[in-house]
């Protein structure tokens, strides 16, 4: 390292440590623009049914809409940006035109499973990059930030013990949707199926209640916007997983896994099938 290159990381060093840096500054209606976008086709799940928004989509709406800025990345040396020790690994990710910047993140680097990386290799370091990008696009443009209210879903390990729940009412029989083509589907009647259905023991406002969070998840306005078989599925497993959690069933990471897949190819066949589905797993439960 040349002495102007030890210089310059002492200096960035320094600025950080006193939060020294001239603001970045991205409008109300500019956040508010990109918050609001319907992402629905653009959002992918992961093992644990989680919603993410796919990286290509996040960085092509970026430049479109905010161009000359980037995102960059703190360096702890040059062309190195990784901070921290083993098992506590970081990225400091931030957005800058160059000269004014945000504030850096501060990115756990994980592996596919969100857990802590003891002995980091370039994979890993590529594929964390391209989480910390998304995220700090985000956090500070707004576009997918609604997506991380979902991150929090069950993490035990354990065997699959659960609480009892309260006995609930037989599910009343749900009404027929309005025909559909293989690949599409009518949102708003499948909707109402699930409204009227009494799942997971709840009343129609509660199910209203628990689809809406889930459609925000999915950053969708309203079921209406559902169109395809796939995002249905995608509504519902959303829906099981916010149940799962609110409530404390305890189940280990595969098994969630597999009844995420199993409600999914359920629901892709309608919403008597997905419906049939989502109280078998909950009379699994009690």
């Amino acid at each position: 390292m040349t002495s102007d290159e030890i210089m310059a990381t002492l200096s960035a060093m320094s600025d950080r440590t006193l939060g020294v840096f001239s603001p970045l500054l991205i409008s109300y209606d500019q956040f508010k623009a990109a918050y609001e976008l319907p992402i629905g086709e653009h959002v992918e799940k992961n093992y644990k049914g989680l919603s993410y928004l796919s990286w290509p989509f996040a960085l092509r709406y970026f430049y479109e809409h905010f161009p000359g800025l980037f995102v960059q990345f703190e360096e702890s040396k040059v062309g190195w940006p990784v901070f921290g020790e083993p098992g506590a690994y970081i990225l400091r990710p931030f957005i800058t035109d160059g000269i004014k910047r945000t504030p850096a993140l501060v990115f756990p680097i994980m592996d596919n499973k969100h857990n802590a990386i003891e002995t980091l290799n370039a994979r890993q370091i590529s594929d964390n990059v391209q989480r910390a990008t998304v995220k700090t696009i985000a956090q500070f443009t707004g576009l997918g930030l609604k997506l991380y209210a979902g991150e929090d879903i069950p993490k035990e390990e354990g065997a699959a013990s659960v609480p009892s729940p309260s006995p609930s009412p037989a599910p009343a029989a749900a009404p027929k949707p309005a025909a559909a083509s293989q690949d599409t589907i009518d949102g708003r009647a499948a909707g109402l199926a699930l409204a009227d259905s009494g799942i997971f023991g709840m009343d129609r406002q509660a199910i209203i209640a628990l689809a809406k969070a889930a459609l925000e998840t999915m950053g969708l306005q309203a079921s209406t916007d559902i169109k395809t078989p796939q995002q249905f599925g995608n509504l519902c497993t959303t829906m099981l997983a916010a149940w799962t959690k609110n409530n404390g069933i305890k189940i280990t990471k595969a098994a969630m896994k597999t009844e995420m897949d199993k409600l999914q190819a359920e629901a892709e066949k309608g919403p008597e099938a997905a419906i049939e589905a989502i109280n078998a797993f909950v009379e699994a439960k009690k």
